[in-house]
């Protein structure tokens, strides 16, 4: 193709879009303020899918469908071209009830309309899937949950552009864009103006304010969410685990993830006492062998909250050449590899699987609902 494209921000949206890109013929340059990789995408805890799904609407859920069944391919290509194994993993997930997020009686016949195998269990069925699980109460099981090793993913996809040729500068702060008679011209950074016909923001939870800055009001705000690292035994949880807004995540070699808060905090990317005891009470309460985990870490990042979670992904109206990628809320990461595809289907015209016009930026959208923060 020859064409240009600037990316701008190095998450798992910005990678998968610039390898995307890339494979198809275009040059593509990905800028990032700090270092590739290291901002929501590699701190959330690598669910592929939505979190008590029947609450979202059908938007979201079409492009996570999408999504769930493009990571296979994803994941086996990029070992195969990377030698670097994301560790896409169908673990499953077990859904507990709780008063606060309960299960619906309809969620199994609900999953199966969209060919889900949901089987709500009682106590015991649930106890003996998971061997050590603590639960008075009835659970949903979820066998087509994947999961996908953060690290090891945005590693790869790195690797992966690299071996694509794609420009990746790290360390570039952008702070606007400029245009001339609507048509995009440049990027302006810290460091000086960057030519570029066409440019595509996946920044993140930082988007709404760098477009609010050029003057493109996109309703998208910073939620940080805080996880835990423990120490566990390799095999002994089997099972992504959920209770209300909290989890466990457990990887091959037996560390486990425990996540997550959601705080309106603005930028504070920092960790507080109360989150750490907050998680590791939940995580020693329904699995109680956590009890003799170590904690090794504690971390926070910043999601891009958007309303519903559904995202931003299309051409900006009156900036011929500025395109969006973000407000993805907690499914960023699930939803980069169909976020891929709409790009390729806004900048080149490829063939998309869903409807792009759900996802397309303009006026009317709403703000963050603060219920959708769990």
């Amino acid at each position: 193709m020859g064409q240009d494209v600037v990316l701008v921000g190095a998450g798992a949206v910005g990678l998968v879009s610039a390898m995307v890109l890339a494979e198809a013929g275009m040059r593509v340059t990905l800028l990032d303020k700090g270092r590739v990789g290291q901002e929501a995408s590699w701190a959330g805890g690598g669910i592929l899918s939505p979190l008590f799904p029947w609450r979202y609407p059908p938007e979201l859920l079409r492009l996570s469908d999408y999504s769930m069944v493009l990571y296979p391919q994803l994941a086996a290509e990029l070992h195969r071209h990377t030698g670097i194994d994301p560790e896409w993993e169908p673990s499953g997930l077990i859904i507990l009830d709780d008063a606060a997020q309960p299960i619906p009686a309809d969620a199994p016949s609900w999953g199966a309309a969209r060919g889900h195998r949901w089987v709500l269990e009682g106590e015991a069925a649930a106890q003996e899937r998971q061997q050590g699980l603590r639960s008075s109460v009835h659970a949903l099981w979820c066998p087509e949950v994947a999961q996908i090793r953060n690290p090891r993913l945005l590693a790869a996809l790195l690797a992966r552009c690299r071996q694509l040729g794609v420009l990746i500068r790290e360390g570039v702060a952008v702070e606007g864009f400029a245009e001339r008679n609507g048509q995009l011209t440049s990027v302006e950074t810290a460091q000086g103006s960057l030519p570029a016909g066409q440019v595509v923001v996946t920044a993140g939870a930082w988007t709404g304010r760098l477009l609010g800055n050029a003057g493109i009001p996109m309703a998208i705000e910073p939620v940080r969410g805080q996880m835990l690292l423990l120490q566990g035994q390799p095999g002994a949880l089997q099972h992504i685990v959920m209770r209300s807004t909290h989890y466990l995540v457990p990887r091959r070699d037996g560390l486990i993830l425990v996540g997550s808060t959601s705080e309106a905090v603005g930028f504070d990317k920092g960790t507080t006492e109360a989150a750490h005891a907050e998680l590791l009470a939940f995580a020693r309460e329904v699995f109680p062998p956590c009890r003799h985990y170590p904690v090794l870490r504690q971390w926070a990042g910043l999601r891009p909250g958007s309303y519903a979670s559904v995202p931003y992904i299309g051409a900006i109206a009156g900036w011929k050449g500025l395109y969006v990628a973000a407000g993805h809320f907690r499914y960023g990461l699930t939803n980069a590899p169909a976020t891929a595809q709409l790009l390729a289907h806004a900048l080149l015209g490829q063939p998309t699987a869903i409807d792009p016009s759900p996802y397309w930026p303009g006026p009317g959208r709403k703000k963050l609902d603060l219920s959708d923060r769990g």
